[in-house]
């Protein structure tokens, strides 16, 4: 078994398409800021339905017109996703965390795996782009230490970076539960998965869950949960409703706000990550800069992430958080407070709206912002 580094080690779990109040409604008992008495999600979901660029101007439409759009529908986490509930309620969640970008998948990743998004849609499989561009993996390479990037057939998203494309540390989702149960995590874990296991529909969203826990479960009998921090989160909304709209904090050319997107989960947890419902507004980046910050490592040189607050705070060295159920049994989830705390208004945003960033390259140079789903024009720049 490894020796554990001074610090925590990070592994980031990246899941697909779903919203805060798609998966968390029963956090409203904790005082949690989110909707209820949505209609019942059907699982599997019988489609895939629209959740690109368009589909999220849509959905801004209707949020600040009054006609809905989206897929208003929730999933009863305490039945189905029971483990995903307990780390909600015993970990921190963090309740207004939102996409790095309103779009679909790809220039999400991108934005967890380095802070940046490329393009704005999604490039092809079978012949990707590849851009020379600062990564988080490569940052910990350059700085002495270890990571891996589980993830499934193809490499993706890790194979749209120079730096990272083709490396020995691209191996198979399946092999991060031997390498948990071990002991033998590196310092970084990026983990993807593959459908049916990411949960993207139209998989029973029940098969993802159960692998982020078994997953979870092997690093608990690997030894790895006290010197670990855990992250989940859910790529892009997936084109489900949300009942938040953040303020923006990027627009582009069309005037058309594309940062922040729509709220999804992100839970972080570990045995030495404090408990409770977080209200500040977070994004994929803010993953990003909180591993630069446990894993004690210099900026990335991307202004997004080197200029977010990250949210190391919520990990405390004193802590000393029980280990989660095991993979398999009944789950028992925390009583609620009484009376049911209120819950909060969506904080000041502490930012102004400004055109999307560009591009930084490494080696220090950068590349106009990506415009490649453009909309229609709007007439004046969010506010």
């Amino acid at each position: 078994m490894a020796a554990p580094r001074p610090g925590p080690k990070i592994v980031i779990f990246v899941q697909e398409n779903h919203t805060t109040d798609n998966y968390f409604s029963s956090l409203a008992a904790w005082g949690a800021n989110v909707a209820t008495g949505w209609p019942a999600a059907q699982n599997p979901p019988p489609s895939d339905q629209p959740h690109d660029r368009a589909a999220y101007f849509r959905w801004l439409q209707g949020k600040q017109g009054g006609t809905p759009y989206g897929n208003h529908v929730q999933y009863d986490a305490d039945t189905l996703l029971p483990f995903y509930a307990y780390l909600a309620r015993t970990g921190a969640f963090f309740e207004n965390h939102a996409t790095g970008l309103g779009t679909n998948s790809s220039p999400n990743h991108q934005m967890i795996v380095g802070g940046q998004a490329m393009t704005l849609k999604n490039p092809p499989f079978n012949n990707p782009p590849v851009w020379d561009v600062p990564s988080l993996p490569a940052l910990a390479v350059r700085n002495g230490l270890t990571w891996k990037g589980y993830t499934g057939s193809s490499g993706y998203p890790l194979q749209f970076y120079k730096d990272l494309r083709g490396s020995p540390n691209l191996v198979a989702s399946s092999t991060f539960i031997a390498d948990a149960q071990g002991g033998n995590l590196p310092d970084l874990s990026m983990v993807w998965h593959d459908a049916p296991y990411d949960e993207h529909p139209t998989a029973d969203i029940t098969l993802g869950h159960n692998t982020i826990w078994q997953c979870v479960d092997a690093a608990v009998r690997g030894g790895e949960w006290n010197h670990t921090v855990f992250f989940l989160t859910w790529d892009d909304w997936g084109g489900f409703d949300d009942h938040v709209v953040l303020p923006c904090s990027e627009y582009t050319p069309d005037n058309v706000q594309v940062a922040p997107g729509p709220r999804v989960g992100l839970l972080m947890f570990g045995g030495r990550v404090a408990a409770g419902i977080d209200s500040r507004i977070c994004v994929h980046a803010s993953i990003t800069r909180t591993a630069i910050q446990l894993l004690g490592l210099p900026n990335l040189g991307v202004p997004r992430v080197d200029g977010d607050p990250g949210l190391q705070d919520r990990y405390d060295p004193a802590l000393s958080v029980p280990v989660p159920p095991a993979y398999g049994t009944t789950i028992t989830q925390p009583v609620p407070p009484v009376p049911t705390p209120q819950p909060r208004p969506v904080p000041p945003a502490g930012y102004s709206p400004r055109p999307l960033d560009r591009v930084y390259l490494n080696g220090g140079g950068t590349i106009p912002p990506p415009n490649d789903a453009p909309l229609p024009p709007q007439p004046n720049p969010p506010s």
